[in-house]
């Protein structure tokens, strides 16, 4: 890719390049416009429309941005990716990436209108996918506007990534032709500032479905159920020891069932997710879950269907190690309570691909069955948080080399 126009010269620069040490450490001030730009940000792109063919709404909005900081050849490319690059001050093959799930599963035109608050915003989708998007693409703004340059290229990529679809995505497209040219990787998110992944977990999100006979309560006895067979699927799966260790663990999410007083429950839908550090023991949990559900169907008569919601692979913590004390010395510097977690997120797809990776979370807040918001304050150390993880990884695997 040619380098940006503009993201040559030094003058005016406002951090320095990694070999001038304490560039992260940013004055309030040179950030604050910056921050306040995350939040309108967000909250424009929280409204318009995914999923979409492509995410095309999504992606023209963000190449239309991109292009307006002086990216001109960012545009999204024929599976929806939208990269702009950041060259180094000096010519390497080595890069850093950044990257946001643009996707939002959760869209709707009423629940994604956003509402402002003093001290947060709220609206569905804005902490899955908009404040993590918003963030990255000020953030390329910032190094643009600044001409900013490290010693290493810097890569921002607008991806999306659906654990259940089968078929090449996005993200794994991008993986492909760039695994040998990244060093090092970073999924931005709107949640969980402080975040920590020791022990990456994989993840393999099932929804089950039971039909049975429809009856009204006025014919008798009921017989069996759907919500009787949803039960007990739910009581001998977390009967289950998984493993040794109890690394390996099962969630029943949800179950819902019936359509309402004076009829017994014909139909319902069970979802739950298996979680595993170790991805054999995860995909042999898979297996016996679905056996577990069809010899419960069997001995019951329903009609009971198994399907994939979604997947995700169990991260290396191996291949991971050196950039979490990375993100540590970050948190460390900031001041960013440290909190380890144990969540599959999309940064584990690149430890299949041999690349280290964790999560950088943007903020606080909450996303719950009823609502999702995001706080405003933290932003700000959120993004702070951004640039001196830049810098630090900028000279990372020379020092690691050292």
């Amino acid at each position: 890719m040619k380098r940006l126009s503009g993201l040559i010269s030094s003058a005016g620069r406002l951090l320095r390049r990694r070999r001038n040490r304490g560039s992260a450490q940013v004055a309030r001030s040179e950030t604050g416009p910056y921050v306040t730009r995350i939040i309108s940000d967000s909250i424009l792109f929280n409204e318009i429309p995914s999923p979409t063919e492509k995410e095309a709404a999504r992606t023209g909005y963000i190449a239309q941005r991109l292009g307006e900081f002086g990216y001109v050849e960012a545009a999204a490319d024929d599976v929806g990716n939208v990269v702009a690059m950041v060259p180094a001050g000096e010519r390497t093959e080595e890069h850093v990436l950044l990257f946001a799930d643009i996707r939002c599963e959760d869209y709707s035109p009423v629940d994604s209108m956003t509402k402002l608050e003093a001290d947060r915003v709220r609206g569905k989708g804005i902490a899955e996918s908009s404040v993590a998007t918003a963030a990255l693409l000020v953030l390329a703004e910032y190094l643009a506007r600044n001409e900013i340059q490290y010693d290493r290229n810097i890569v921002l990529l607008f991806t999306s990534f659906d654990p259940g679809r089968r078929e090449l995505q996005p993200l794994e497209s991008f993986l492909r032709d760039w695994k040998d040219r990244l060093r090092c990787a970073a999924q931005v998110r709107g949640l969980d500032l402080g975040r920590v992944e020791d022990r990456p977990l994989g993840t393999c999100k099932l929804s089950v479905s039971a039909r049975t006979e429809e009856r009204a309560v006025a014919a008798g006895e009921p017989g069996v159920t759907a919500i009787w067979v949803l039960a007990s699927i739910a009581s001998r799966l977390g009967s289950i020891t998984w493993d040794t260790e109890n690394h390996t663990f099962l969630n029943i999410s949800r179950i819902e069932a019936g359509v309402g007083f004076g009829w017994f429950a014909s139909e319902g839908v069970l979802e739950l997710e298996v979680f595993s550090p170790n991805a054999a023991t995860l995909d042999v949990a898979r297996k016996a879950v679905e056996a577990t559900i069809g010899g419960i169907a069997r001995e019951t008569g329903a009609a009971v269907d198994v399907s994939v919601k979604a997947f995700l692979p169990a991260g290396d913590p191996q291949i991971n190690q050196g950039l979490t004390s990375v993100v540590r010395a970050v948190y460390e510097r900031l001041h960013i309570k440290p909190h380890p977690v144990s969540l599959p997120g999309c940064a584990s797809v690149l430890s299949s691909f041999g690349i280290p990776a964790v999560t950088l979370g943007m903020t606080t807040g909450a996303k719950t069955y009823r609502e999702e918001f995001i706080h405003l304050r933290p932003l700000e150390t959120g993004f702070r948080q951004l640039l001196a993880f830049l810098d630090e990884c900028a000279g990372w695997k020379q020092k690691e080399r050292a």
